[in-house]
């Protein structure tokens, strides 16, 4: 498996804990759940800079003061997949902008909407856009790179 591979698997992963527990930490905090909801932000935060920190130092890629957006392909190939995979995520956020538009406009017809519900909505939709394109990332390198 090659680097960028394992640094693809490994953000993956990573992002997820950090994605999870922002959408919790803002269910959390609605329900007046303060404690709780400042653990989990707090192990999403560390969750974030551990991330940062294991892939600068485990597979030299400096993370930090980047100047390159594809910092973890290590070569032309694996740049050529990362452009391929961004082109259709390019798509994915077009199609979860233009729904949120939906959303915002259906949810602004219903004059009956409660905020608590307006929150409710709004974090599953954010929760959507943090997981979807995540997921076609992944499905989407281990597609075009079959090494």
């Amino acid at each position: 498996m090659s680097d960028s591979k394992k640094i693809v698997r490994f953000t993956f992963w990573m992002n997820k804990i950090w994605q999870i527990g922002f959408v919790l930490f803002s269910i959390l905090m609605i329900n007046n759940m303060r404690q709780i909801a400042m653990v989990t932000i707090l192990v999403s935060v560390l969750a974030s800079f551990f991330e940062m920190i294991y892939v600068s130092r485990k597979y030299h890629v400096q993370v930090f003061n980047q100047k390159d957006e594809l910092y973890f392909a290590k070569d032309e190939r694996d740049r050529d997949i990362a452009l391929k995979v961004h082109s259709a995520l390019i798509n994915t956020f077009l199609l979860l902008v233009i729904a949120l538009w939906i959303l915002l406009s259906i949810l602004w017809g219903m004059n009956s909407l409660s905020m608590a519900v307006l929150f409710y909505v709004l974090n599953g939709w954010v929760a959507c856009a943090f997981i979807i394109p995540d997921i076609q990332y992944y499905i989407l390198w281990h597609k075009y790179d079959q090494q």
